[in-house]
């Protein structure tokens, strides 16, 4: 295991390998693309010369978002719990640092004073 928390080794460009990606690390990325699939159902952009951001109701739409994030969190924490920094799960799923912080202490999996 690396000093990061993942078994995962670099490529010539400095970015993990995906095919040494431990099974947490890519049930964490599939987690985290569902979840932003979930959510760009229901936001859509104007075309206009300054851009705005609008939400579709979709009842639906809002469901498969909630559902998602729910796994995304559950993921999260999986990661954490095989090894994972959360400076990596975040890296994974493209989240700020404290978002994986504050999912990791809600869930009980709360990051060690060393690691935060």
């Amino acid at each position: 295991m690396r000093g990061d928390g993942s078994g995962a080794g670099r490529g010539a460009d400095g970015d993990r390998d995906e095919e040494l990606w431990t099974p947490h690390e890519r049930a964490l990325l599939e987690a985290a693309l569902d979840f932003y699939s979930a959510a760009g159902g229901v936001i859509e952009f104007t075309d206009d010369k300054t851009p705005h951001l609008h939400l579709r109701h979709n009842a639906d739409g809002f469901k498969a978002i909630q559902q998602a994030m729910g796994t995304l969190q559950e993921r999260v924490v999986a990661a954490h719990t095989s090894g994972a920094s959360p400076e990596r799960i975040a890296q994974i799923a493209r989240m700020e640092q404290e978002t994986i912080d504050l999912i990791l202490q809600r869930r009980g999996a709360a990051p060690s004073p060393e690691q935060s």
